[in-house]
């Protein structure tokens, strides 16, 4: 009974520990638009470190309708605010909500400021895209994601393929401080495959 306790455990534990690189497929169910994501850790794995406890961060490294993304998210769809990466010995690269594309953002928000039409002294159309970018800062800040896009997705993704350490450090909204939640991941030809496989 004592070695199938133990065999138990020893498996739960190799599960859990388990946090490989993986590719993941995706398809819109109205744009039919497809989408390939490199994801860290498995379903399993993530299950269990999730029972335990806490908010827990995963990178993903995406190609998809607005080409290259590189992301942090998080098992609790809460915001995740500020991100530092660092690959071995390389400087730290930041990522800022705002850097989000709008589709990883929580629902549109629509403000009608048709009101303000031919008021005197008030440029509507000003005020309209005023509105507009506020309410985009708004869902990117509220978003369980934060990405990168363009030369600084593939800045951080070039570090990825010859790194053998990814460190990841969850700012969120206050202050960077040695209380910041900090991770690893182990990189590898695991990770370059997985790219390969997303055409990255």
């Amino acid at each position: 009974m004592k070695q199938i306790l133990l065999s138990v455990l020893v498996l739960l534990l190799s599960a859990c520990a388990s946090t490989n690189w993986s590719t993941r497929s995706y398809q819109d169910e109205f744009t039919d638009q497809k989408t390939c994501r490199v994801v860290y850790g498995t379903d399993f794995g993530k299950g269990i470190v999730k029972g335990m406890g806490g908010i827990h961060y995963y990178p993903f490294i995406e190609n998809g309708p607005d080409g290259v993304v590189f992301g942090i998210h998080n098992d609790y769809d809460v915001p995740v605010g500020d991100v530092q990466i660092r690959v071995d010995g390389n400087s730290f690269i930041a990522i800022s909500p705002s850097e989000t594309p709008l589709r990883f953002s929580s629902s549109a928000y629509q403000i009608d400021t048709s009101y303000m039409k031919d008021i005197e002294g008030i440029d509507s159309e000003a005020m309209q895209n005023s509105m507009k970018a506020s309410m985009e800062n708004v869902q990117k800040m509220s978003s369980p994601y934060t990405a990168t896009t363009g030369e600084k997705a593939e800045e951080i993704i070039s570090q990825l393929r010859v790194g053998k350490m990814m460190k990841m450090r969850i700012i969120g909204f206050g202050v960077n401080s040695v209380a910041s939640t900090t991770g690893e991941y182990t990189l590898g030809e695991e990770l370059r495959e997985a790219l390969a496989a997303c055409g990255i």
